[in-house]
C-alpha cells in the first residue's frame, strides 16, 4: 500500500473518532483490498459486516464501545435488560453478554466479534421509553432505568437469580426510582405479579 493512501485512511478514521463502515470508505476510493491488508496487520479491527475500527498506535476503544458499536451495525437496535441495568449503575459487573432488542419484524443479520443477546420485542414493547445516549464516538439506543428493571425481571430464567437480586436490591436503593411507572410496564407485559413479588 503507499504511504499516502495508508496517511489518507488514518486520517479519515481520525476525523470520525475512529469508526467507518465500508460504505463511507469506498465514497474515498479506498478499496476492499486496502482494508483487508489493514485488517491483517492489525491497523484496523473489523468489529462487525462492513463496519471497522481503527486501532493503531495510542488507539483505545471508548467506554461503553459494544453499546456504540452494536447500534452503529443496528441504528434500530436498543439497548436492554442487564446491560442497560449496567448502564445505569444497577450493575457492578458488566455483563459478559450485550443485551439488547430489536423489532420482532427487524430479521437484520447483527454478527459482531462479541457476544451478544437479542430480544426481539413487539412494536409497543419496542417503542417505551427508549433514551439516546450521545458520546464523541457515536450515540446508541438505551431503555430508560424502570423498563430496564421490568425486563430483567422478565428474561430472570435467563438472567439467573444473583443479577436479579443486585438489580432490584440496586433499584430500590435509588433515591429516583419510579416504581408505579415500573408496575405499568410490568403490567402490560403481563408479569406484574412476577414483578410485584421480586419488589
Amino acid at each position: 500500500m503507499l504511504l499516502r493512501t495508508y496517511e489518507k485512511i488514518t486520517e479519515l478514521f481520525a476525523r470520525n473518532n475512529g469508526y467507518l463502515s465500508f460504505d463511507d470508505l469506498r465514497k474515498e476510493k479506498i478499496t476492499i483490498t486496502q482494508m483487508n491488508e489493514l485488517v491483517a496487520k492489525g491497523i484496523l479491527q473489523r468489529f462487525s459486516r462492513g463496519w471497522y475500527w481503527y486501532q493503531g498506535e495510542g488507539a483505545e476503544k471508548p467506554e461503553n464501545y459494544r453499546m456504540i458499536e452494536i447500534c452503529k451495525v443496528n441504528p434500530k437496535a436498543v439497548i436492554c435488560a442487564d446491560s442497560a441495568c449496567y448502564y445505569w449503575g444497577l450493575l457492578k459487573k458488566e455483563p459478559e453478554h450485550l443485551s439488547f432488542a430489536t423489532r420482532r419484524t427487524d430479521r437484520s443479520g447483527m454478527e459482531v466479534i462479541f457476544p451478544v443477546s437479542r430480544h426481539y420485542f413487539s412494536d409497543y414493547a419496542y417503542s417505551l421509553d427508549q433514551k439516546v445516549v450521545d458520546t464523541l464516538y457515536g450515540s446508541f439506543n438505551i431503555y430508560d432505568v424502570d423498563k430496564s428493571v421490568c425486563d430483567c425481571i422478565r428474561f430472570r430464567e435467563e438472567l439467573g437469580d444473583e443479577v436479579i437480586t443486585e438489580v432490584v436490591t440496586e433499584y430500590a436503593r435509588r433515591q429516583n426510582r419510579q416504581v408505579d411507572r415500573m408496575l405499568a410496564y410490568a403490567d402490560q407485559m403481563r408479569v406484574g405479579r412476577i414483578v410485584r413479588n421480586y419488589l
